[in-house]
């Protein structure tokens, strides 16, 4: 009589612990090997990144080489500003904390290029003394030609402007001593000409500092003038919204 062997070892059953015989393991069909392909998307966009900065590389290339063109051609410079002249034929601080005053300024302006000159428009003008603003004006705007040199002049009044306690006391002690501090702002927009080309417009600040100007008709006041005062000038060009 036969012996029975148990578990049986036919194919497609398994045996007590769950492992398949060698019949279903060698003639079971191995799955297809496919290769993971290579990832094109992250290759392109190196590509595209590597061609954005190398244009970016030629385009500030080629703009250093045309400011050097220019820079050789015409020389330009900057105009400059001297503030040569501040009056004050009239200053005045009531008890009651009101000023009443008169200023008349006269400022040089200076392009010393040989090829290159400037449209202004039209100039607002502020004068302050620390922290008290005391007047604002405005000067026409004008051509400035090569090699020139124009002669601006504002005059500025006012009567009864309101002051605060402290800025009062201070006026009232600069106009006893016969002199004051200063500072004289400007402020246009300027083109610019170089040949037949002409820029856009350009904000442009005039700032001039700390000038010490003669109280006429006090005690202590002195015939002679302010000295010259060179004054700073700030360009500031405007990206989208924003001028740097």
């Amino acid at each position: 009589m036969a012996e029975r062997v148990y578990p049986s070892n036919r194919p497609g059953v398994q045996n007590l612990n769950g492992a398949y015989t060698k019949g279903q393991m060698y003639g079971a069909a191995l799955p297809t090997f496919r290769p993971t392909p290579p990832k094109r998307r992250r290759n392109r966009c190196c590509l595209c990144f590597l061609c954005l900065v190398a244009f970016l590389l030629v385009l500030i290339l080629l703009a250093g080489i045309a400011a050097l063109v220019i820079w050789v051609i015409y020389r330009p410079h900057q105009p400059s500003f001297t503030l040569n002249s501040v009056q004050i034929p009239k200053f005045n601080v009531t008890k009651d904390s009101h000023l009443s005053y008169e200023f008349d300024l006269q400022m040089d302006a200076r392009n010393p290029n040989k090829k290159v000159s400037f449209y202004y428009d039209v100039f607002s003008v502020k004068v302050s003394s620390g922290n008290v603003d005391l007047a604002d004006g405005s000067v026409p705007g004008f051509f400035h030609g090569t090699k020139n040199t124009t002669v601006l002049k504002s005059n500025l009044k006012s009567q009864n402007l309101a002051l605060g306690a402290s800025d009062a006391k201070n006026l009232k002690s600069a106009q006893s001593k016969g002199k004051i501090k200063l500072d004289v702002d400007l402020q246009t927009r300027v083109r610019v000409k170089m040949g037949k080309w002409k820029s856009h417009n350009v904000k442009v600040d005039v700032k001039c500092k700390g000038v010490s100007a003669v109280i006429s008709g006090t005690k202590k006041a002195s015939p002679t003038a302010n000295s010259d005062a060179k004054c700073e000038i700030k360009l500031k060009f405007k990206v989208f919204k924003w001028y740097l």
